[in-house]
């Protein structure tokens, strides 16, 4: 099977090749990573660098056993480093060797090294590596496909853009599906086992006090209320309301462990009136949507929330710090930050074709006093576009691309 193109993340890798920082990829289990530097990789050798100049070491493969001590790793690292020529080092899921950062460390010393590393686990840029190696890296989160590159790869099925927006919500973007038919027996198991992978692997063996119901049930409770706030207090009393028995430190716990895997993300809540940001109360996006059948045992979400989990990923894409609004007692959806610190207000809504529905969304926007740009993401084709300075686009052109 050809490889996906993944363009913004090797674009990414090529604006810091041959820069002394270390290269730094994060992203959920399967969401392609790995893929990543191949395709980095047959570039550099397009572009001339010799196949000895460069070497790739997926410590998930049994081959690679021998070189989880960190000691045998930098002597076999070291061992092959060249006098005049640049030697691309490329460390896939390097979590997996203890002590790895002084190893990372080390290499970074060296002259003519240009180092490259992935990881599956948030756990891995701890703040103890992070001081050991602050200054020395810059890092890029991985997410399953963005819409644009599944819409990219269908280009030739004859599908209109809202039959694959259809099938993308409701299969998933995880680039190892596109082996099997659209939808086929064999795509659903291979999303199922993905799933229990990352549950058994990168939850409950990382947590030796977690039980597996629990934390389905856990999943089950945030998948079911993503777009809505919530804290571990609520979901804790939910749940031990329903006989689980939980206490809040435990949800706390394993939310938190969701979130290093890169399982979920949090959107913490900001008040814009007060300018700070409100820690107890947040909301929680899934990083697939594949995964909520074998989540949710086949309830529905409602496609209001999975629009706005998918905006919140392509603003994440985008590398938007993103919070939650709160505005008097009205919610805006995303309130994102950019390079420049500059703010962008957000909403999200299905459709505002009903006069009672457009004007809920636009009103916690009049009552914001400064001039930063505000919008309306909607999958309306027909629509106002401006409203007294409050933009509407259409969230198909949003998801392919189009900037805000």
């Amino acid at each position: 099977m050809a490889l996906i193109e993944r363009k913004e993340y090797t674009d990414w890798l090529k604006r810091y090749r041959d820069k002394k920082i270390i290269k730094v990829i994060t992203g959920l289990r399967r969401v392609g990573k790995s893929t990543i530097f191949e395709l980095y990789i047959a570039q550099l050798l397009k572009e001339g660098v010799a196949p000895e100049q460069i070497i790739k070491i997926n410590f998930e493969e049994l081959e690679n056993e021998p070189l989880l001590d960190r000691r045998a790793l930098y002597r076999f690292l070291s061992s092959r480093l060249l006098p005049d020529r640049k030697l691309y080092i490329f460390l896939d899921e390097v979590q997996r060797v203890p002590e790895f950062e002084k190893v990372v460390d080390s290499l970074f010393v060296k002259d003519n090294v240009d180092l490259y590393i992935t990881g599956s686990n948030a756990k891995f840029l701890s703040s103890e590596i992070a001081t050991l190696l602050t200054g020395r890296y810059v890092e890029i989160n991985v997410l399953p496909l963005s819409f644009r590159e599944y819409s990219d790869h269908f280009a030739a099925s004859g599908k209109d853009r809202r039959a694959l927006f259809m099938d993308y919500v409701t299969y998933g973007a995880l680039p190892g599906m596109f082996m099997f038919d659209t939808g086929s027996a064999e795509q659903r198991e291979y999303v199922e086992s993905v799933y229990k992978t990352i549950l058994e692997k990168d939850v409950l063996r990382r947590n030796s006090a977690a039980s597996r119901q629990l934390v389905e049930s856990l999943l089950s409770y945030l998948v079911y209320n993503i777009g809505c706030l919530t804290s571990a207090k609520r979901i804790s009393d939910t749940l031990n309301s329903n006989g689980t028995k939980v206490s809040y430190n435990t949800v706390n716990s394993y939310i938190e462990t969701l979130q290093d895997c890169f399982f979920i993300y949090k959107a913490d809540r900001y008040d814009i009136v007060g300018k700070e940001y409100l820690k107890l109360i947040n909301k929680y996006y899934v990083t697939d949507f594949g995964f909520k059948y074998y989540i949710l045992n086949n309830r529905t979400v409602e496609l209001s929330q999975i629009l706005e989990n998918l905006v919140f990923l392509e603003l994440k894409r985008r590398r938007f710090k993103i919070a939650t609004g709160k505005i008097a007692e009205k919610e805006v959806d995303f309130i994102v930050k950019d390079a420049h610190d500059g703010l962008i207000y957000i909403q999200v809504a299905v459709t505002v074709m009903d006069e009672a529905k457009l004007e809920q969304e636009l009103r916690p926007f009049r009552e914001i006093e400064d001039n930063y740009p505000k919008y309306i993401i909607t999958l309306d084709d027909l629509f106002v576009k401006d409203h007294d300075g409050i933009k509407t686009v259409n969230a198909l052109d949003f998801l392919l691309g189009q900037p805000l």
